[in-house]
C-alpha cells in the first residue's frame, strides 16, 4: 500500500520512530512526506537525513505549512535536529505543493498538528486517514490537537475516513533501555535513532518514552492488534476529542491494543528498517 506520511519530526522522538517504522514495512511504499508545524524546513532536512542513512527513497519531502490555522504560537522544544550535523546540505522538495501532495494521496498518515491537512481534506483525493490524535478517556487535551484546535476540527468535521489512536491507548505502552541497546546495535540507523531517543529521555527525564506515532502506524499495518469502535469525533474550544459511537460514522478510534505485541512489533519493523531484522 502507498502511503504519504505527515509529521512534525524533531521534537518527540516518536515522529522517527514512526518513519523508521515506516521505512521498516514492506507492505507499504512511501510516495512521500510533508512537515508540519515550525521550523517545517529544518523538520524537512531531518526526514532526508533519515531516510539517507537508511538507505531508502522517501518520495519527495516537502516543507509543510509552519504557522498554525487557530493562531495559535508554535511550541518548539529547541532540541530539533541539533544531533544531525549539517542537515542545511541535506535535499528537500522545493518545487512541490505540500498540500497537493497530500490530496493526491489515497492514504495519509498524520502523526502531528493537523494543519497541512486540513487544507488537503478539502480538496478530492484522500481516502483514508490514520492519525495519532486525541485522547478518548476525555482525561486530558493531546498536543497534536490543541497545538492546532481549529486544524483538528475541520479534518474531523470533513467527514474523510479517519483511524485514530489517542493517548488513553498509546501511554500503556513504552520503549525503554533494553530497547534502545538493541536499537543502537542495528548499524548506523540505530545509532541514529538510539542518540534521539536519548536526547528525548534527557528532555523529559526519563529513562522511556511512548511510542505514539509509531503505533499509528501499526494501525494500517498490524490491525489485528487493535480493537476499534467506529462513530464520530469532535472537538471542542479546548481541544477535547469526543467520540460518539455509531455504525454510520465516518471515524474509528482504538478502545484496546495488545500491550506487550504493539511495542515488539513496533521494535521489529525499527530493526528492518536498520538492515538488521
Amino acid at each position: 500500500m502507498t502511503v504519504t506520511f505527515d509529521t512534525d519530526i524533531g521534537s518527540d522522538v516518536d515522529d522517527v520512530l514512526a518513519l523508521a517504522t515506516i521505512l521498516g514495512s514492506p507492505e507499504l511504499e512511501l510516495a512521500g512526506v510533508t512537515t508540519v508545524y515550525g521550523d517545517t524546513l529544518l523538520r524537512a532536512r531531518m526526514v532526508a537525513r533519515v531516510a539517507a542513512v537508511a538507505g531508502r527513497s522517501a518520495g519527495p519531502i516537502v516543507a509543510g505549512r509552519f504557522e498554525t490555522r487557530s493562531g495559535r504560537e508554535v511550541w518548539w522544544a529547541g532540541h530539533e535536529g541539533v544531533l544531525l550535523p549539517e542537515l542545511d546540505r541535506e535535499q528537500v522538495s522545493t518545487g512541490v505543493d505540500p498540500i497537493e501532495l497530500l490530496a493526491g494521496s489515497a492514504t495519509v498518515i498524520a502523526v502531528g498538528p493537523l494543519t497541512n491537512v486540513c487544507e488537503a481534506v478539502d480538496r478530492p483525493g484522500i481516502e483514508r486517514l490514520y492519525v495519532m490524535g486525541g485522547d478518548f478517556s476525555s482525561a486530558k487535551a493531546e498536543h497534536n490537537v490543541t497545538c492546532d484546535v481549529d486544524a483538528a476540527a475541520i479534518v474531523f468535521g470533513s467527514g474523510v475516513p479517519a483511524t485514530v489512536i489517542g493517548l488513553d491507548q498509546t501511554t500503556r505502552i513504552r520503549l525503554g533501555g533494553a530497547v534502545v541497546a538493541r536499537i543502537e546495535q542495528a548499524g548506523p540507523l540505530g545509532r541514529l535513532l538510539a542518540g534521539e531517543m536519548r536526547q528525548f529521555w534527557k528532555f523529559t527525564a526519563s529513562d522511556s518514552n511512548v511510542p505514539h506515532d509509531p503505533a499509528a502506524v501499526l494501525m494500517l499495518t498490524d490491525p489485528e492488534l487493535f480493537t476499534f469502535a467506529t462513530g464520530r469525533i469532535e472537538v471542542d474550544d479546548a481541544g477535547f476529542t469526543r467520540f460518539t459511537p455509531g455504525a454510520d460514522g465516518p471515524h474509528r478510534i482504538v478502545t484496546d491494543l495488545d500491550t506487550e505485541q504493539v511495542p515488539r512489533r513496533i521494535v521489529d519493523r525499527i530493526l528492518v528498517a536498520c538492515g538488521a531484522g
